[in-house]
């Protein structure tokens, strides 16, 4: 982030500024986000010249928001030293294209800088502005690094520089919820089926098959949760099929049991990516916010034209309803997520604070042996310590993770085998600054600080330039 500063302050033009922000963008993001090419390519067995295309359109779409950002930094630099730009005026212009890339077209938080510091003592402000207020500390620290190299000032630097990082460390101190009633055994399923076998008929019944057994070997647990599509059919065909007597069964049983599936019926026209506790089967959870471009289309009926004449397979999910209750699992309400939704701490907020622990799901197949699971377990860490509450995650090929209200990981078994974690799941009450006000706080510090340079120069100058 102090290279991209740096280029952006050095800049003479405008278009030098974009430009130098747009091949920082295709290096950032062609790198960060190359695991999709497991999924679009490997998987999805996308033809590789249209694959790479597409990728690179991602890639391309991502890095404007950058070059976007190199625009702002010139605009906004003509009247600020470089103090000021170094450690107030790009931040905050940092922060604020990590906001924008992660609304737009259902957002895409990917690589915010915030996560990569949930082992610093920046990792305090969490639960004060969330992952924004880490990125923000972030690019304030590469900001005033740079302050020290260019400027004779150390005295004022180092002091805030020290300032930033020791507040940060002083509120990791601070206990924002706090434990109620006794906790929760969970156990969590990791079938680890191969994504390419995954939707096969003829690994339908073994996938089944396994699932039954981890389950009927752990019926002592309070909650027994299977990964995101464990299920690989509609939910409706399989009650009456291959689950028909385990679900039967487990409505007598004494443990919850989710498990993930798809929830819809031959020839519906919707059909949900769905959590479904089928001791309790009225109890349904349907994914919300799916991923754009994979689980829905912004643009359907264009794209479904361009699959067609590519051969590209795709289907389209729908969403479920954004504020669904939380469900009763082992006995408290629990704030339910899959997979893409864990990015998201402001719409997790909403099952707050009635919700007293989370679970999550996932298939990370998609992605297997690449870095894209290690960077979804950053961001269900930062939920946690963002949303004051312990998260359970099960997923196919893992991480699967019990996460407590720290941050830290406090149970876990190893990646792509078969394995069942047994652990507790401690509820807790009360809300962190960051789950009752969202972002809301960095909007306006954002607004106010943008507001007060605009006002600046309008009042110094009679006029607003863009040059």
């Amino acid at each position: 982030i102090g290279g991209l500063f740096l280029l952006w302050f050095d800049a003479k033009t405008r278009f030098e500024a974009v430009k130098k922000g747009l091949w920082f963008g295709l290096g950032f993001f062609g790198v960060g986000v190359s695991w999709l090419f497991s999924s679009v390519y490997v998987y999805a067995e996308t033809p590789l010249p249209i694959a790479l295309l597409m990728i690179f359109v991602f890639i391309l779409f991502m890095a404007s928001f950058i070059a976007i950002g190199g625009w702002l930094a010139h605009f906004f630099k003509k009247t600020e030293q470089p103090g000021l730009a170094f450690v107030l005026v790009f931040p905050a212009i940092w922060v604020s294209i990590e906001l924008l890339r992660s609304s737009i077209f259902g957002g895409y938080p990917f690589l915010l800088a915030g996560n990569s510091h949930i082992d610093t003592w920046l990792a305090g402000y969490a639960p004060v502005l969330g992952v924004w207020g880490i990125s923000w500390a972030v690019a304030a620290t590469a900001g005033l690094l740079l302050w020290l190299i260019k400027s004779r000032s150390w005295t004022v630097a180092s002091v805030t520089l020290c300032l930033l990082w020791s507040v940060g460390g002083l509120l990791q101190k601070v206990v924002w919820v706090t434990p109620v009633d006794k906790p929760i055994e969970v156990a969590l399923l990791q079938g680890n089926i191969p994504q390419n076998e995954k939707w096969t008929q003829a690994a339908f019944m073994p996938t089944i098959k396994r699932y039954i057994a981890m389950t009927k070997a752990n019926l002592d647990a309070d909650v027994i949760v299977w990964p995101e599509t464990a299920v690989p059919a509609y939910y409706d065909v399989v009650q009456q099929g291959a689950l028909h007597s385990f679900i039967k069964d487990a409505q007598l049983l004494r443990p919850d049991i989710l498990i993930g599936t798809i929830d819809g019926g031959r020839g519906s026209e919707h059909y949900y990516n769905a959590l479904i506790n089928v001791h309790k089967p009225e109890d349904r959870y349907y994914k919300h916010h799916l991923v754009p471009f994979s689980e829905f289309f912004p643009f359907d009926s264009a794209f479904a034209f361009v699959t067609n004449l590519f051969d590209i397979p795709y289907a389209t999910f729908t969403a479920g309803d954004p504020n669904q209750a939380p469900m009763v699992l082992g006995g408290q309400p629990a704030g339910l997520s899959i997979c893409f939704e864990m990015s998201f701490g402001d719409e997790l907020a909403r099952q707050l604070p009635v919700a007293k622990y989370f679970i999550t799901v996932s298939n990370d197949a998609w992605f297997a042996h690449t870095f894209q699971p290690a960077q979804q377990l950053q961001e269900v860490r930062m939920r946690a310590l963002e949303l004051g509450r312990e998260i359970a995650r099960s997923t196919n090929t893992g991480s699967t993770v019990i996460v407590d209200v720290n941050g830290q990981v406090k149970a876990e078994i190893p990646e792509y085998e078969v394995g069942i974690l047994r652990g507790e799941v401690q509820p807790y009450e009360g809300l962190t600054f960051y789950a009752e006000w969202r972002k809301l706080p960095v909007l306006f510090m954002l607004f106010s600080l943008f507001g007060f340079i605009f006002a600046k120069r309008y009042f110094l100058t009679g006029r607003v330039s863009a040059k």
